[in-house]
């Protein structure tokens, strides 16, 4: 799902202008956008032209990345569907088995030496050489930064500098997620299943049928669950419990 709030429904008309003024001071103000401009700087080092922080986690078992943001902020960028689209499992396995930065190229080039610090991976994605650092915080949350453009260089020093520097950036973005997620702790299991069939495209008929409840006591589960995420109607609900890893 893209990372764009739909607004549907009768929400209070001030509702989304008072979003979209949220949303100019998150892009202008705070972690992310000191974050931002951190990575753009580190990209340009190495000669990326695209980058992405990514929470790892798993969901109906299988490992999967977790999008936060990129360089297209508030957007998603295009090499960020991709990656979760063709290399998510792939780059959480390796994530959660190794702390080296994982390489790869544009094309197939044969055998690569093996590096004390490197490791090469399939390319997730075609036409793209990348390199993804696996991070950590004091939380216990686990993610990756991924970098990709046409050529990534950069000596052995540069390389490490720039993980360090990924790794003091997840620590402030996972600290500003523990605190939203947080918020979101007493998000009931009803609650939950109602926000879930919503992403699925199920109204709330739909949903009060395969539950077992009145179309009144599902709305009121999803006016609920809203409330509980800061979201003006359940479009914009789905959007961050995605964001928040609640929901697949």
């Amino acid at each position: 799902m893209q990372d764009r709030t739909a607004y549907a429904g009768n929400a209070n008309s001030s509702g989304p202008h008072a979003e979209i003024s949220r949303l100019a001071r998150v892009a202008t103000e705070g972690t992310v956008p000191d974050a931002l401009r951190s990575l753009r700087r580190g990209a340009s080092r190495i000669g990326a032209t695209s980058f992405a922080l990514f929470f790892t986690g798993r969901g109906s078992g299988a490992a999967r990345l977790v999008h936060c943001f990129d360089e297209a902020f508030p957007g998603n960028s295009r090499i960020s569907h991709a990656l979760i689209e063709r290399g998510s499992e792939a780059l959480s396995n390796h994530a959660a088995s190794s702390a080296l930065p994982a390489c790869w190229f544009r094309e197939e080039i044969g055998d690569v030496p093996a590096s004390i610090f490197l490791s090469v991976v399939p390319a997730p994605i075609p036409g793209n050489a990348g390199i993804a650092f696996p991070v950590s915080a004091d939380s216990g949350q686990t993610g990756l930064v991924v970098f990709t453009g046409a050529e990534i260089s950069g000596d052995k020093d540069a390389i490490l500098a720039l993980h360090q520097l990924c790794y003091e950036v997840f620590q402030a973005v996972a600290a500003v997620r523990s605190g939203s997620l947080s918020s979101t702790s007493a998000i009931s299991k009803r609650e939950l299943e109602c926000l879930k069939l919503t992403a699925a495209g199920r109204t709330s008929e739909d949903i009060s049928r395969i539950l077992g409840l009145s179309v009144h006591t599902a709305n009121q589960y999803l006016t609920s669950v809203s409330s509980k995420l800061d979201a003006v109607n359940r479009m914009q609900a789905v959007a961050k419990a995605i964001r928040q890893g609640l929901i697949d």
